[in-house]
């Protein structure tokens, strides 16, 4: 019991020991982030200067698309597949095609939360406030993932529509 005991303390003390140590490392990378961006606030704002403008340029092409998606495909199918009664499985297109409308709308709001982050980022001088930099910098970082994690979602919502259509189409088939 006494040994338990003793164990399960060193186990403790060990945790907490690791707990500090990487508080502490990610305290000291946070503060080397900061010089580093005081250092070379120059190009830092180019380099976001221009990922702002591939960002823009992609989300006016993947909106472009994902509008053409829904209205060039998956209305025009889904209303064929309705008037001509085509399956029972077409409701489930249908509410498909709701999903992904909602995600798309989701992109846009995602985008625009992304683009505040960016101008406050680019309106924030690096030398004379890096901390509030700082903190623009991984908050924009953070939307940023966010949007990719949406455009993956949206591909999978697609890919789903596709398979079911395919299904719907192979029944009809047989």
């Amino acid at each position: 019991m006494k040994k338990l005991l003793t164990a399960t303390i060193l186990v403790l003390n060990l945790v907490l020991v690791t707990k500090v140590w990487a508080d502490q490392a990610s305290e000291q990378t946070e503060s080397l982030q900061k010089q580093l961006i005081k250092i070379k606030c120059s190009n830092i704002k180019t380099q976001i200067q221009k990922i702002n403008l591939n960002d823009s340029l992609t989300r006016v092409n993947y909106g472009q698309m994902y509008e053409s998606i829904i209205t060039d495909l998956m209305v025009p199918v889904n209303t064929r597949l309705i008037v001509n009664r085509y399956s029972d499985k077409t409701d489930l297109l249908v509410k498909q095609t709701s999903k992904f409308e909602k995600s798309v709308i989701e992109f846009r709001q995602d985008y625009n939360d992304y683009q505040s982050q960016m101008e406050k980022l680019t309106k924030t001088d690096c030398q004379q406030s890096t901390d509030q930099f700082y903190d623009y910098l991984v908050e924009a970082q953070q939307k940023r993932a966010k949007i990719h994690q949406k455009t993956e979602q949206l591909e999978q919502q697609y890919q789903a529509y596709q398979a079911l259509f395919k299904e719907i189409a192979n029944e009809q088939a047989k």
